[in-house]
């Protein structure tokens, strides 16, 4: 089996199925003789940050010398990216070579009429080669949700995370922020420790975690008899929060990174509070290691600045919260820019809550689609931002898109491309090798 070829029978599997529990993938994971067995994970879950806050992580604990894995979903720029061991993405080889045997467990499930997802091949997948690479530990970011998430089937986690809660996926999830946060509660599983990202927000810009969310963690804690920990915001000072990145103290460190937004500070604060918890349940990580890996972490299309002359910023925000946190880091960062929005929504996601947060930020919008099904039709967003900006403009075409965006843009405006994973990494292409 080549590369091409895993990649085409990974995305052959269906994308969604009706919910079994775990059965498949613990099906799957046991014909491997269960890979998953062999590892510690810190398992990660929440609407927005996940991915920040995994990488950084993961980043602490590489820095400490250990040998992490880390599993992250979507990808931006290549398949690779959502299964690396000390920051390389996976090889072709081994990905083609867990594949041919996953190929092989699955026929064998399909006379027993299960049939694993495209997720559930992939967090496989993922277990196989972090087990192959003998990892010390793993970073896993769960996909929906938590407890009925795939990445659920391991056992008790090192630690849990639970980063931003808000409204995303309400058709799976639920409602409220409250129900959300109690499928991702999931995770919690036998006493083991639970990080939280931020209650209050202290001097800081970003958003604290939803109160509703809040107290649903606090009571499955209680519940499960597990040790709650959320930073301290009366121990945080900031520095700066601008487009070239972040500075700021918290608890006796010093904590940079380039990754630009006021909504990093609080996933950074949020990682570097697991790393010390890992330290506690016997991972050696001094405030150094916690220093240099937040200072060296990068996570693409999250607020991503790929060009300054014009300021072209790749975000894959595409949600209330996001959108949100994206809003306030513009504002904070106007310089007198003149600001062109490029963005495409999925039709299941609120994107008129979205629009109402950004489009009034914006001089000029240019609206596509990159999924000719699951995809919103331009026009339709159009109409939705209509309210906001006086400037909307449809495109289903992403190129002509992108070129009808750039059209009349100054070095000294910015464009902001958002809205959609896929959108993000279309564009990312023009500006970076990938």
């Amino acid at each position: 089996m080549t590369y091409d070829e895993a990649l085409e029978f990974i995305y052959s599997r269906r994308k969604f199925q009706k919910s079994s529990g775990h059965e498949r993938i613990e099906r799957l994971l046991e014909l491997m003789d269960n890979p998953h067995k062999r590892l510690r994970f810190v398992h990660v879950v929440g609407t927005n940050g996940k991915g920040s806050v995994c990488t950084a992580v993961a980043s602490v604990l590489q820095s400490a010398g250990y040998v992490t894995g880390l599993f992250t979903s979507p990808f931006v720029t290549r398949f690779g990216e959502r299964i690396r061991v000390d920051g390389e993405y996976i090889p072709e080889s081994a990905v083609a070579s867990i594949t041919k045997l996953l190929k092989e467990k699955i026929t064998l499930m399909e006379k027993e009429e299960l049939h694993p997802t495209v997720f559930e091949v992939t967090t496989a997948l993922a277990m196989c080669y972090f087990a192959d690479m003998n990892c010390d530990a793993v970073v896993l970011e769960a996909g929906i949700g938590g407890g009925k998430d795939s990445t659920s089937v391991i056992t008790r986690p090192v630690v849990a995370v639970i980063t931003s809660v808000s409204l995303d996926h309400t058709e799976v999830l639920g409602e409220t922020a409250g129900e959300i946060a109690e499928e991702k509660c999931g995770i919690i599983k036998g006493g083991c420790p639970v990080v939280s990202y931020p209650f209050e927000s202290g001097d800081f810009a970003f958003t604290a975690q939803n109160k509703e969310a809040a107290e649903t963690v606090k009571r499955n804690c209680l519940e499960k008899g597990s040790e709650l920990f959320v930073p301290d915001m009366t121990k945080a000072r900031l520095i700066k929060s601008d487009l070239s990145g972040n500075e700021l103290y918290y608890d006796g460190l010093h904590l940079k990174t380039g990754q630009c937004g006021t909504f990093q500070a609080a996933n950074i604060i949020t990682a570097a509070e697991v790393c010390r918890v890992l330290s506690r349940q016997g991972y050696m990580i001094s405030d150094k290691d916690i220093e240099k890996g937040i200072g060296s972490f990068f996570i693409p299309g999250r607020l991503e600045c790929v060009s300054k002359e014009p300021l072209v910023l790749l975000d894959a925000g595409h949600n209330e919260g996001a959108m949100l946190e994206l809003a306030k880091t513009l504002r904070s960062n106007t310089d007198g820019r003149r600001t062109v929005a490029l963005c495409a929504f999925m039709k299941d996601k609120a994107y008129e809550k979205a629009l109402s947060l950004i489009a009034p930020l914006c001089d000029k919008m240019v609206f596509t689609s990159v999924d000719p099904v699951r995809g919103e039709k331009p026009e339709v967003l159009c109409e939705a931002a209509g309210a906001y900006c006086k400037s909307t403009l449809a495109e289903p075409d992403t190129e002509k898109a992108y070129i009808l965006a750039l059209e009349g843009l100054c070095n000294s405006d910015r464009l902001i491309v958002s809205g959609s994973f896929y959108l993000v990494s279309e564009i990312r292409k023009k500006y970076c090798e990938c």
